[in-house]
């Protein structure tokens, strides 16, 4: 009565606890940030950081992509675009506007400077006459008009920083007013709208995925334990450890991004497989005539440090990624990690209340000879008997073929990789990149090693030679520079010809376009591109997003180029930029990892090596979660997938999970011979009993990560799949190579007791 008093208080507690819990993740919140996977105390962050305090952020923006079937030169058309672009300028948080109906040039006449428009959107008998300027001038072509004059870009930058809040009421309004207007075909791209885009999707994905996943744990456990009673005292556990993690983020202010829309998928399968091994060990104790309280007892106390050590294997998995150095990579190591844990606290003490409170269940009283799964483990362990050399042999030709196929592999990443190719959002965004410049933002920062002024004729003539390079070797498009304006302002002073938009042929005529600055700097687009003291400036443009592979080698070979005719006394400049950042932060991340690896390699080795006192064993028991790391990078290198953010986390998730497998075995294993059994009798034991456990908790940690691969987001997609392989692959190396290796090679020791 003693205990039944215990659990009831206990069923109490933690009922009080998951009910503040429930109440607190009602405040759950949900963000998607380019800006936080940025490396963190990174050399090349600090310089973005005093770049953008000088100008604005690249990734500040909407483009808005108008597609007319009839070409744009038509006057109903072009007076819609110019209505939509006054409505759009009148929102309070659009900073800035570019509009083809806008585009003008300036013109020195006889009184200064005057603006003429390069469309006379109202007056259709000039069409002909803007079109031909229009197409003669490149900075127009492929900037606000599409190279096969079938649409306009419209170019709204907003006010940088934006919470959460403010940019999707911004979003919302920028909405309403687009439908407004009937166009044939409308297409957005931008941080703005890819984030309220991406956090949609996470909500949506969130409650499908955790849905997928409590149904397919219920298949599942119907199928291991062919009850009811199996099927609703885990899921009850696992269920109030995902809700308990959800309002642990809530307290710390965590919001789900883009990796930690994973958590309660992952924490749903990892809680799991406590729950089925403390289970599965509670009814054999059963059916070998214990008393459900003896059998607790028994189960907890042979399983118990088995579990703690899986729980802080899994833990140390995850909490290697705290090596990395993105802050979305990092929480959710963390996080993942503390959930873990509170799998374990509820396992250990939640489940075993239930347990004790419930009647014994029927599927207890079926004999152990007659069960699926012993059959199937009795088999399994026969054959590899049978066929250890032929075991060993296939897993050596594993390890040679992954590892070839391993260096295959490049580092690799897309700004919009994580969306699927049919996505309406990646459509829009390959709209921009099929007809326009692209959207891939580029950034150079550009100065005077003496901090003079960049409006120098040499400095200039230095700018525009790189700019000219620029272009053929990126192929960059929406320039805005120093460059740009002093083409503009040589043009103006000509009467507007586009054969004068071009650096000024002499110093003399360089030096009116100076004066001319003077008369017009204060407007605020000059801001965008030029400081106020003209010693530090920007070539900004867009670009097609390359990926981050081809754009590595493109700055490598630029930076050799350009020192071959770049006068550094003249002129200095530096590339950053966001997507610069998250190609180096991608490329980063992959050698933090494998650091991670190898501190989870060091920890699982020093469990081993505590729990068997054997240096043989320890190696003999890393090999088995060795191979199946291998044979994921190998699948992914004949697969063709790319290293980078979503792919280089698996290796650390799936050691961490996958090693349980091996504690579990080896514990067993360990517990048969210190009961004096021969080495043979005490590997079939464990291959029998904790065989069948690890097999099922597998196909339980498969079958949620398996839903995954549904996902629209490649990250997640990618996750679902190799993790998923990964844990296939081990629970065959845990069954069938481990066995044959400490055969073949651990038969003349013993392990020492304590």
């Amino acid at each position: 009565m003693k205990y039944h008093r215990i659990a009831r208080i206990t069923l109490v507690v933690i009922t009080i606890l998951s009910l503040g819990a429930v109440g607190v993740g009602t405040q759950l919140k949900f963000d998607y940030d380019f800006e936080s996977f940025f490396p963190i105390d990174d050399p090349e962050l600090e310089f973005y950081n005093t770049f953008r305090s000088y100008f604005e952020s690249d990734n500040d923006f909407v483009l808005i992509g108008i597609e007319n079937d009839n070409g744009i030169f038509q006057s109903d058309f072009l007076q819609r675009v110019d209505s939509l672009s006054k409505d759009l300028k009148k929102i309070k948080d659009v900073k800035f506007l570019q509009s083809p109906t806008y585009a003008s040039q300036f013109i020195i006449g006889p009184l200064g400077p005057i603006e003429v428009p390069y469309l006379h959107s109202r007056d259709p008998n000039k069409f002909k006459a803007d079109s031909a300027r229009i197409y003669k001038s490149s900075p127009l072509v492929g900037t606000l008009f599409s190279t096969d004059a079938k649409s306009v870009s419209i170019l709204v930058e907003t006010t940088p920083f934006l919470s959460k809040v403010k940019s999707d009421s911004l979003v919302k309004e920028l909405d309403n007013v687009i439908e407004r207007y009937e166009f044939d075909e409308i297409h957005l791209a931008g941080r703005l709208h890819g984030q309220k885009y991406f956090v949609d999707k996470m909500q949506w994905e969130l409650a499908t995925f955790t849905a997928l996943g409590i149904v397919l744990l219920i298949v599942f456990l119907t199928i291991s334990f062919r009850s009811w009673w199996g099927v609703w005292v885990p899921l009850v556990v696992v269920l109030l450890a995902v809700i308990w993690l959800l309002a642990l983020m809530v307290l710390f202010g965590k919001p789900l991004d883009i990796m930690s829309i994973l958590l309660p998928t992952i924490l749903f399968v990892v809680g799991m497989s406590d729950v089925v091994h403390i289970i599965s060990r509670y009814l054999e104790e059963l059916r070998n005539g214990e008393s459900q309280i003896e059998a607790i007892k028994i189960a907890f106390k042979h399983i118990g440090m088995a579990t703690f050590l899986t729980s802080l294997t899994t833990a140390i998995g995850f909490l290697t990624l705290l090596t990395a150095n993105i802050m979305p990579v990092r929480d959710f190591g963390l996080y993942t990690a503390i959930g873990v844990f509170v799998a374990f606290l509820l396992a250990f003490t939640l489940l075993p209340a239930i347990l004790l409170l419930n009647p014994k269940p029927k599927t207890a009283h079926q004999p152990n000879e007659i069960l699926f799964w012993n059959k199937q483990m009795h088999s399994g362990f026969l054959w590899m008997l049978k066929n250890r050399k032929l075991v060993l042999l296939l897993g050596g030709a594993l390890i040679v073929g992954s590892l070839v196929s391993i260096s295959t592999i490049k580092v690799d990443n897309y700004l919009l990789e994580d969306l699927a190719e049919d996505d309406p959002h990646r459509a829009d965004f390959e709209f921009f990149e099929d007809h326009y410049a692209g959207v891939r933002p580029f950034d150079m920062a550009i100065w005077t090693p003496d901090s003079s002024s960049l409006l120098q004729y040499d400095v200039i003539q230095q700018l525009d030679t790189l700019e000219r390079y620029l272009m053929q070797h990126y192929q960059i498009g929406f320039l805005a520079s120093p460059v740009t304006f002093v083409k503009m302002a040589n043009q103006a002073m000509n009467g507007g010809n586009s054969d004068y938009y071009e650096i000024p042929k002499t110093e003399a005529e360089f030096r009116r376009i100076e004066k001319f600055y003077q008369k017009v700097k204060k407007r605020p687009e000059f801001k965008t591109f030029i400081s106020d003291d003209l010693a530090f400036g920007r070539i900004s443009a867009k670009i097609t997003d390359y990926g981050g592979h081809k754009m590595k080698q493109l700055n490598e070979q630029m930076i050799q180029e350009t020192a071959q005719f770049i006068d550094p006394s003249l002129v200095q400049f530096r590339l950053t930029g966001m997507a610069l950042l998250i190609d180096l932060n991608n490329e980063s991340l992959a050698s933090n990892m494998m650091f991670g690896l190898l501190i989870a390699f060091g920890v699982i080795g020093l469990i081993m090596g505590i729990l068997y006192r054997s240096p043989k064993m320890v190696v003999l028991t890393l090999i088995p979660n060795i191979v199946p790391l291998l044979m994921i990078g190998g699948f992914m290198g004949v697969m063709g997938y790319d290293l980078k953010v979503a792919t280089s986390i698996i290796f650390t998730i799936a050691f961490g999970i996958a090693v349980d497998d091996t504690i579990h075995y080896m514990s067993k294993l360990k517990m048969e011979l210190n009961k004096g059994k021969s080495l043979l009798y005490a590997l079939k034991r464990t291959s029998i009993s904790t065989g069948k456990a690890i097999t099922v908790t597998s196909l339980i940690l498969m079958s949620g990560f398996v839903t995954l691969i549904l996902s629209t987001f490649a990250s997640t997609y990618y996750i679902g799949l190799l993790v998923s392989l990964t844990l296939l692959f081990a629970v065959l190396s845990d069954l069938f190579l481990l066995p044959a290796l400490i055969i073949t090679f651990f038969k003349t020791e013993k392990p020492k007791n304590g």
